[in-house]
């Protein structure tokens, strides 16, 4: 079903490739590509999306574990975006990594608070 629809993006993509006078000759753009490139960009897209959820369901309910999931997800779209400008932009920078790493770990632990629930004292 998707698969002429597929075939259509990853020849264009392969046209485009052909014309950009700046990439590396060698460097052809496969089907395999355009399909993880699509899959990431619907990732990024899904990501934003539940960042505005849950910063409208915060701001409705006033729940504050949604402020740490909301946080988490904001943190997902960067991490995508700064993995997709390496990719565009090869870095071989171990600094890089280190961020993406950090960045991975605040997102665990953002999801750790979110779903943490804070006990009352009833005395």
């Amino acid at each position: 079903m998707l698969e002429p629809y597929l075939l259509a993006i990853s020849n264009i993509f392969l046209q485009l490739d052909y014309i950009n006078p700046f990439d590396d000759p060698s460097d052809i753009v496969t089907q395999d590509d355009v399909i993880a490139g699509s899959v990431t960009v619907a990732i990024a897209g899904l990501s934003i999306f539940l960042t505005v959820m849950a910063v409208s369901a915060y701001r409705k309910t006033g729940v504050s574990q949604l402020k740490y999931v909301a946080l988490a997800f904001s943190l997902f779209t960067i991490y995508l975006i700064t993995e997709a400008l390496q990719e565009l932009f090869p870095i071989d920078d171990d600094s890089f990594d280190l961020f993406l790493s950090i960045i991975m770990m605040a997102i665990l632990i953002s999801f750790f608070f979110g779903i943490m629930r804070k006990k009352k004292n009833n005395i």
